[in-house]
């Protein structure tokens, strides 16, 4: 049977089951589908979509009012929504009876444009730190219910969240620092009921490893980077905990590299191993490495971890300013910034964001006292050129993924962030307040 000879009513609950880019695509084949795609019902399952709401950092929908709306404000608010946030809307405050404390200690700290408390994507959930016993707490943010904690211990904590799809429930990869000389630490993942609060540990490494930060955990997928030595310089630990196998990688060094997780996938922007070193983003599905998976029992060996030239990537592009290939340098600092594309589901919007310093050496007495005298940072000074990207998974399995280029722009001062904000947290004494922009 041809799909637009099903009933009205079917088709109204399959488009339902679509995103936002098929009910626009499917409003493009003829008349009688453009006036189904008109519908009320269909418009208000979209917005009220949980992934939507999430890719988007949206506060929880407020039925009534949306259902005193007419379609085409429905469309205008799903326009507004995706475009950019226009005026402060609801606010959430959590208050604290210990007052808060840092997580100086959190991998997120890498990155100085981060700061605690820290909203998880989808800003329901935040992550901070208190001055009491157990103090990394889990917070949902709408109900200020206390989702989960964990005890540092006074010992150094890193972590990572991942929020599974449906909403139900959060998995938590935790390294523990147990030998403060030998920096030495224990891995676990713990998996949480995000609505009865209940939690179990799913994955225990089994022996300490000495670590340097907890990088993303998404699915049955955690990875993390290790303190450099002669033998695993620079190197990273894909791990799939519910297998108990790993991969050593190794994109370069981490000031001229980084590296990001989505399900199935690992996404990099590195240097090319082989000259002239243009710098590359690269994607590499999970399935890829199964030729070297290998068994967490017996420890992790170093001697054949995968290189740029041996790593298995499913899909590259070289990444170039107006035609200008980007190359290599030790000054080069890269951030990469991943977000969900609220339109159409399972795609994401890559940005990269490369800094370089004049004429490629080192900053100048010039500039190092006007960073002093001016109270300017020193990042001020620096030339930033932004790539975004767009990622598309395979439209069938078997099929390649799409990663087309999207824009550039380049600038002399440091941007605030790589993407909009629509989500804020602000900390004060005792308590932190979230706000969201629609």
């Amino acid at each position: 049977m041809l799909f637009a000879a099903l009933g009205d009513d079917i088709l109204l609950n399959i488009l339902a089951l679509g995103d936002i880019h098929t009910v626009l695509a499917v409003s493009a084949i003829d008349k009688r589908l453009h006036d189904l795609t008109q519908a009320k019902q269909l418009w208000l399952s979209l917005i009220q979509n949980r992934m939507f709401r999430h890719a988007l950092n949206l506060p929880p929908p407020n039925t009534d009012e949306l259902q005193s709306l007419s379609t085409g404000e429905l469309v205008g608010l799903v326009k507004r929504a995706v475009i950019g946030p226009q005026a402060r809307k609801p606010t959430y405050t959590i208050t604290f009876d210990t007052g808060l404390g840092h997580l100086q200690d959190s991998h997120l700290l890498r990155d100085p444009l981060l700061r605690d408390p820290h909203l998880l994507p989808g800003a329901r959930y935040i992550v901070s730190g208190t001055l009491a016993k157990e103090d990394l707490c889990m917070f949902d943010v709408w109900s200020g219910r206390l989702v989960w904690s964990f005890a540092k211990k006074n010992h150094h904590v890193y972590w990572a969240v991942d929020l599974v799809p449906g909403g139900g429930t959060a998995r938590v990869v935790v390294a523990l620092l147990t030998d403060f000389l030998e920096n030495g630490c224990s891995i676990h993942v713990e998996e949480i009921d995000l609505t009865t609060s209940a939690s179990r540990e799913v994955f225990d490494l089994g022996h300490p490893t000495r670590l340097s930060s907890i990088l993303a955990i998404v699915g049955d997928f955690f990875l993390y980077s290790l303190i450099s030595s002669p033998v695993r310089r620079d190197a990273l630990v894909l791990v799939n905990w519910r297998a108990s196998t790993y991969v050593a990688l190794n994109y370069g060094t981490q000031t001229s590299s980084d590296v990001a997780l989505i399900p199935g996938y690992i996404i990099a922007t590195h240097s090319d191993s082989a000259s002239p070193r243009r710098r590359l983003l690269t994607v590499t599905s999970f399935d890829a490495f199964a030729p070297h998976w290998k068994p967490l029992e017996a420890g992790i060996d170093f001697s054949d971890q995968l290189f740029p030239n041996t790593i298995p990537v499913t899909t590259r592009t070289r990444q170039e300013y107006h035609g200008l290939p980007l190359g290599n340098s030790k000054y080069d600092y890269v951030r990469l910034c991943i977000t969900p594309n609220a339109v159409y589901q399972g795609s994401y919007s890559i940005v990269t964001l490369l800094c370089k310093l004049p004429n490629g050496g080192s900053p100048t007495l010039a500039a190092l006292a006007g960073a002093l005298f001016l109270r300017r940072p020193l990042a001020d000074f620096l030339r930033f050129v932004e790539l975004t990207y767009s990622w598309r998974p395979p439209p069938v399995p078997g099929q390649a993924c799409s990663l087309r280029f999207v824009s550039s722009q380049i600038s002399t001062c440091a941007p605030s962030v790589t993407r909009i904000q629509r989500a804020v947290a602000t900390e004060q004494k005792g308590s932190f307040t979230v706000w969201y922009y629609q």
